[in-house]
């Protein structure tokens, strides 16, 4: 480890994939996987292409087919055209998919608070409320300079 390194950093590292595997945990209990809600969470901000999905969730094509597969067979998602290119289809978020992502999500946070527990979660919440903002932003960002490398 490099005397650089901000151990608080490296807790916080060690705590989030600790938590990815006590959300796993949840979403057995739910009926959903993690990387089926993370195709959930990003059919929220609209419909995409499947290849589109994969790249974001950075999976290959093969396990993203399944993950489709499945959640269209359950309801969670369905095909439409593309407006933009008749001979491929988007996937969009259902309404029975959208409950489901928000009934999973509503016991990931409950999990949360239980293990924080009420003396710590509002100073917990508000700097994770901060890093998710800080977080989107960079992504947001990358998107858009990946879209003018496209365009350039």
């Amino acid at each position: 480890m490099s005397e650089s390194t901000d151990r608080r950093a490296i807790l916080l590292a060690r705590a989030i994939v600790v938590l990815f595997r006590d959300f796993e945990i949840v979403a057995r209990a739910a009926d959903i996987t993690v990387p089926q809600y993370r195709f959930l969470l990003f059919l929220k901000r609209g419909p995409k292409r499947a290849g589109d999905l994969a790249l974001q969730a950075a999976i290959g094509k093969p396990t993203a087919s399944a993950l489709i597969a499945d959640m269209e067979r359950r309801g969670l998602i369905s095909r439409e055209p593309d407006p933009e290119d008749a001979r491929s289809v988007r996937l969009r978020l259902t309404g029975q998919g959208l409950a489901r992502h928000a009934a999973f999500e509503a016991a990931l946070a409950r999990h949360l608070l239980d293990l924080m527990g009420p003396e710590a979660a509002e100073t917990i919440l508000e700097a994770t409320t901060t890093l998710a903002y800080l977080i989107d932003a960079k992504r947001d960002q990358a998107s858009l300079e990946h879209v003018g490398d496209l365009i350039s």
